[in-house]
């Protein structure tokens, strides 16, 4: 109560100077210090707000990395898979061709060795049926020429065999 007892004792002119004071010291704040003080204020809320939507459109870019790379690999890993399974069936056929190719081979040599094995069979054969014909004929001549004993029948025979046996 002693300050409003105090405000009322004071002089009229004295209050309005505390007044007009008072109000200039108002309107050169707002100017000088509340003015720069909300720009300043303004500035750091708008820098922190861009920050923010700065921060989520890094976010959402990375996202967007993450899944593309993730996809990426994935086609990477089909890629890959894809080519192992092409090598390998290349590699089967090709083995297969070889296999295929050996097995003709082997067909074709045993067919021929089979056709050599006929043919010497026959030649011995034909060369048998010469030598007997052959050997028929002498001993005839030779039966011929004269009537043999058993004695000489057998050395005619083994004189004929040695003289095959030195051709």
């Amino acid at each position: 109560m002693l300050g409003i007892t105090t405000l009322a004792a004071l002089p009229l002119g004295n209050m309005l100077f505390i007044i007009i004071a008072f109000l200039l010291l108002m309107l050169i704040l707002k100017k000088v210090a509340y003015g720069p003080l909300t720009k300043v204020l303004d500035e750091r809320a708008d820098k922190i707000s861009s920050d923010i939507d700065g921060a989520e459109v890094a976010r959402q870019e990375a996202e967007k990395l993450a899944s593309q790379r993730q996809a990426e690999l994935a086609e990477t890993r089909q890629n890959a898979t894809k080519v192992v399974n092409d090598a390998k069936a290349s590699a089967q056929k090709q083995s297969d061709l070889i296999v295929s190719a050996a097995n003709d081979r082997a067909a074709s040599v045993s067919q021929q060795a089979q056709t050599d094995a006929q043919k010497l069979k026959e030649d011995a054969i034909s060369g048998a049926k010469n030598d007997v014909a052959a050997l028929s004929v002498a001993i005839a001549s030779k039966l011929m020429q004269k009537e043999l004993s058993l004695n000489d029948q057998q050395a005619l025979i083994d004189a004929y065999i040695s003289d095959l046996e030195t051709k």
